[in-house]
C-alpha cells in the first residue's frame, strides 16, 4: 500500500512538471501586429525637379519590424517612393499647379509578414514658372526702314512676372528687339526680297529667374515702286522715247524716236544726247551722225549699242566713245527683204532688236513680218516667218503678225512680241515657232493661253528667265515666268502716277530693258517719260 501511494506521488508530480514547463514556453511567445500607417499630406512647389524629395511617409510598428513602403495607387505615375518611405517625383515628371493642384496616392507599408495602406495627399504650391513662348512669325516689306516696329513678339507668364525680350542668335545682325519685345531692323540695316526672303531669329524670354527661347521668323514681302527717272518735260528732251537699255554703269540709253537721237541718262537722271542730230543718214561721232526714226536699241557685254534705225531700214553701231556705223543693212535707205551680208540684206522698217551671250543679233522686221538672224560677221538670215497672219511650224512655215521686240534667253531660244496677234511667240535654235503665251487680245492673268494682252510692244529678260512684256494698250507691265505664268507687274490704267505698282499708271509704255539690279526701265511713250521700277 505504502508503495503504491509512493507511485502516485511521483506521478502527480511528474504531471505538474510538465505542465510548469508548457506553461513556461506559452508565456515568451510574441503576437505579430501590422505596422500602423495614417494618412499624411504634403507639400511640393511645381518647380520641384525628380531627384528632390518634397517628404518622408512614416509607419508605426510594435513589433518594431524593419518596414517598407511602395506606392499602390500613384495619381497619373507621377510619383515614386523609396523602400525607406522618401518621396519624390518619379523620372522625368513634373508638377503643374495651374493643372491640378492636388495629388491622391495610396502608399504601402509592410514589416514583411503583414500589410497596412493609407492615402497620402500632395498638395501642390505655386511656383516661380518659366516664361512661356512660342514660335513667331512676321512680315515687313523689303522697303521697311529702321525706324519701323516690324511687330511685337509676346510671351506669357504664369505668375504675372514681367517678361523681357533679348535676341541671342541674329541673322546677319540685321535685327533689335527692344526688352518689351518690339522687333524692328538694327540701325542703318535694310532687307531684300530679291537677297533673302526669310530670315529666322532667336529671342529670349525671361522673368529674372526662368528663360525660355524660341524661333521667330520674318519673311520679308516683295515690294515693287515706280518712279520717274527723267521726262516729262518739253519735246526737246523727249519726243516718242521707245526702245532703251542699260550698260554696265547704270547709264540708261534712250531711242528718243522724233528727235531722231539717242539719249543718255546718268543714274542721277542727267539726259544728254549721245548720238544724232537732225532726221537723216550719217555716219559719224556724236551729233555728227544721224538717224531717222531710231526706234529700238540692244547692247552688247562690252557696251556697244545696236540700233533698229527704222526709216533707214538698216541696223546701226555704236561705241561706248558714241562712233556711229553701219552694221547691217542699205546704206541709203532702201528696204526690202534679203539676206545676205552686211549692206547687202535688206530689212523693211527693223523695230525690234537684242543681242545674246554670243553676240548674235535678232531683229524683229516688222513689215516683213520676220524675225531676223546677225551673226558678228554681219550674216543676215531669216530665223522664221513669212507672210502676215498666225501659224505655228519651223522657220517659213511659221507666221507673225507685225512683230515689234524679241529678246534671247541663256538656252538660245528667242521671244517674241507678235504684236498685231497679242500673242508671245517662242522660236527654238531650230526655228520652231510655238505660242508661249496669250491668246485673243484682251486682259486676263493666267498661264499660257489662258492669258491674255492688247498689242504687247517691247519685251526683256531676267536671268532666272523671266519675261517682261509693255503691254501697250492696257497700259500694264506684265511678268511671264519661264512656266508661262503672266501676272500684272504693275500698272492699272493709262494716266501717270509713281508709287506702288498696285496704284502706279502708265501712259502707252513702250520700251523696256532690265539692269543688273532687276531694276525695270520703261518708255512712257505719250507721256515722253522714262520711268524706273524697282522690285
Amino acid at each position: 500500500m505504502r508503495n503504491c501511494t509512493m507511485k502516485t506521488t511521483k506521478f502527480l508530480l511528474l504531471v505538474i512538471a510538465i505542465l510548469a514547463l508548457s506553461c513556461s514556453k506559452d508565456d515568451d511567445q510574441t503576437i505579430n501586429l501590422a505596422p500602423v500607417i495614417k494618412a499624411q499630406s504634403f507639400s511640393a512647389s511645381e518647380t520641384a525637379i525628380d531627384t528632390e524629395i518634397f517628404g518622408t511617409v512614416t509607419a508605426t510598428d510594435v513589433n518594431e519590424d524593419a518596414l517598407s513602403y511602395s506606392i499602390t495607387a500613384n495619381s497619373d505615375d507621377l510619383f515614386e517612393i523609396t523602400k525607406t518611405g522618401a518621396l519624390s517625383l518619379a523620372s522625368g515628371k513634373t508638377l503643374d499647379f495651374e493643372t491640378k493642384t492636388t495629388h491622391e496616392i495610396t502608399v504601402e507599408v509592410t514589416d514583411g509578414k503583414a500589410k497596412a495602406s493609407a492615402k497620402v495627399t500632395i498638395t501642390v504650391t505655386d511656383g516661380n514658372d518659366t516664361p512661356a513662348i512660342s514660335a513667331q512669325s512676321f512680315t515687313a516689306a523689303e522697303t521697311i526702314e529702321d525706324t519701323v516696329v516690324i511687330g511685337t513678339v509676346t510671351a506669357t507668364d504664369e505668375n504675372g512676372d514681367q517678361i523681357t525680350y533679348s535676341i541671342i542668335t541674329n541673322s546677319n545682325d540685321l535685327f533689335e528687339i527692344t526688352t518689351t519685345g518690339e522687333l524692328s531692323l538694327a540701325v542703318g540695316k535694310t532687307l531684300d526680297f530679291e537677297t533673302k526672303s526669310v530670315h529666322e531669329i532667336i529671342i529670349e524670354a525671361t522673368d529674372g529667374n526662368h528663360s525660355a527661347s524660341e524661333t521667330i521668323t520674318i519673311n520679308v514681302s516683295d515690294i515693287t515702286t515706280v518712279s520717274t527717272l527723267a521726262g516729262g518735260g518739253p519735246i526737246t528732251v523727249f519726243n516718242a522715247p521707245q526702245g532703251l537699255v542699260v550698260d554696265a554703269s547704270g547709264n540708261v540709253y534712250v531711242a528718243n524716236v522724233y528727235n531722231h537721237t539717242i539719249n543718255k541718262i546718268t543714274p542721277d537722271g542727267t539726259v544728254s544726247v549721245f548720238a544724232g542730230s537732225v532726221k537723216g543718214y550719217a555716219n559719224g561721232t556724236g551729233s555728227a551722225a544721224k538717224f531717222h526714226f531710231p526706234i529700238d536699241l540692244a547692247i552688247d557685254a562690252s557696251d556697244n549699242i545696236y540700233v533698229a534705225d527704222q526709216g533707214n531700214h538698216c541696223i546701226r553701231k555704236i561705241t561706248p566713245g558714241g562712233v556711229v556705223s553701219m552694221f547691217a543693212g542699205s546704206e541709203f535707205g532702201l528696204s526690202g527683204n534679203i539676206d545676205d551680208t552686211g549692206s547687202a540684206a535688206r530689212f523693211n522698217g527693223p523695230t525690234g532688236i537684242t543681242v545674246d551671250a554670243n553676240n548674235i543679233i535678232y531683229v524683229t522686221d516688222i513689215n516683213s513680218h520676220l524675225i531676223r538672224k546677225i551673226t558678228p560677221l554681219k550674216e543676215v538670215t531669216t530665223l522664221a516667218g513669212s507672210i502676215k497672219g498666225y501659224a505655228e511650224g519651223t522657220g517659213t512655215a511659221a507666221k507673225f503678225s507685225f512683230p515689234s521686240d524679241v529678246v534671247a534667253d541663256n538656252s538660245g531660244n528667242v521671244y517674241v512680241t507678235d504684236q498685231s496677234n497679242h500673242r508671245i511667240r517662242k522660236i527654238t535654235s531650230s526655228g520652231v515657232v510655238t505660242t508661249f503665251a496669250g491668246s485673243s487680245s484682251g486682259y486676263a492673268e493666267g498661264t499660257g493661253s489662258a492669258a491674255q494682252f492688247n498689242f504687247p510692244t517691247r519685251i526683256t529678260i531676267d536671268p532666272s528667265g523671266n519675261l517682261y512684256v509693255t503691254d501697250l494698250q492696257n497700259h500694264r507691265i506684265r511678268k511671264i515666268t519661264s512656266a508661262g505664268v503672266v501676272s500684272t507687274l504693275a500698272g492699272i490704267e493709262s494716266g501717270y502716277i509713281d508709287g506702288d505698282a498696285s496704284i502706279a499708271k502708265f501712259e502707252r509704255p513702250y520700251g523696256i530693258a532690265i539692269d543688273a539690279s532687276l531694276n525695270l526701265y520703261v518708255t512712257d511713250e505719250t507721256g515722253n517719260r522714262v520711268r524706273k521700277i524697282t522690285q
